[in-house]
């Protein structure tokens, strides 16, 4: 017997606990958005922030958006192959386009990619539901998700990667509720 369709979800586990967590009704609505974060930041902690700050917030200023362009695909070839690398990349790369600089050509791409990421897991999601369970179930697990996501503040996410490039490690943790007053609500 399964616990549920999470269970069998084709993802990391970090995001198969996010929707542990909306797909129970045991788990509150904060429960489920403090997980988010945490999802997100062990996946963007793959991306090679530090190499993506340098080529954007670089000194030189270069007239040329061709160059930096060059420099994150370059990046892109020598980095791990993730999605979320390649969407932070992406994101890196409409920003230069944009003719942003300094550090707004990084906190740009981190807060889009935040939410470019959030949406493509988010759709995985829903997809594998309607595939594993029923319509009702999914429709429940998407209602929950997308309200931890309108809940979820991407800017200060990118803030953390912004001042040290990548999150700290015991950031990236969900917190256990292990005491007797720490239960589901009544």
């Amino acid at each position: 017997m399964s616990d549920g369709p999470h269970r069998s979800l084709p993802m990391r586990r970090h995001w198969r606990n996010l929707v542990e967590r909306a797909a129970k009704a045991a788990y509150s609505a904060d429960e489920v958005c403090e997980a988010l974060p945490v999802a997100l930041q062990k996946d963007l902690r793959e991306a090679p922030l530090a190499a993506i700050r340098d080529i954007l917030s670089g000194d030189q200023g270069s007239l040329f958006a061709n160059n930096e362009i060059e420099r994150l695909e370059a990046v892109r070839q020598a980095s791990t192959r993730s999605a979320a690398c390649n969407v932070v990349i992406d994101c890196a790369i409409q920003a230069v386009s944009g003719g942003l600089i300094g550090e707004a050509a990084y906190r740009a791409p981190l807060e889009t990619a935040c939410e470019a990421q959030v949406r493509s897991q988010f759709r995985s999601v829903e997809e594998h539901y309607h595939r594993e369970a029923s319509a009702r179930s999914a429709q429940y697990v998407r209602d929950r998700l997308d309200a931890a996501r309108q809940q979820c503040d991407f800017k200060s996410i990118a803030s953390r990667f912004m001042s040290g490039g990548q999150s700290p490690r015991g950031a990236a943790h969900l917190p256990r509720h292990t005491g007797l007053d720490e239960g589901p609500t009544l």
